[in-house]
């Protein structure tokens, strides 16, 4: 298993995009998530891109991902989207 964490370290909501599947996760400021995917870890799984709609991690294995809190929760598509945003 490969993971991967990213973290809001802004004063503002941020996205986390995992693609391929376009999910989006909500991070408040301050808050972390892991990335977790079934893969070998030496394999490459993960690419990051900052960019000025938030942050992509991009699972470069055919297998799915799951993203979780800082405390272990599943954080799943849509969590924590701010209302009116459009997606």
């Amino acid at each position: 298993m490969a993971k991967t964490s990213v973290s809001n370290e802004t004063d503002s909501m941020l996205c986390l995009w995992v693609e391929p599947w376009g999910t989006d996760h909500w991070m408040r400021p301050g808050e972390e998530f892991t990335v977790v995917t079934r893969t070998a870890p030496e394999e490459s799984p993960f690419n990051v891109v900052v960019h000025s709609q938030g942050i992509t991690v991009w699972v470069n294995s055919a297998n799915d991902s799951e993203v979780f809190d800082k405390n272990g929760n599943p954080a799943p598509c849509g969590h924590q989207r701010p209302a009116g945003e459009g997606f």
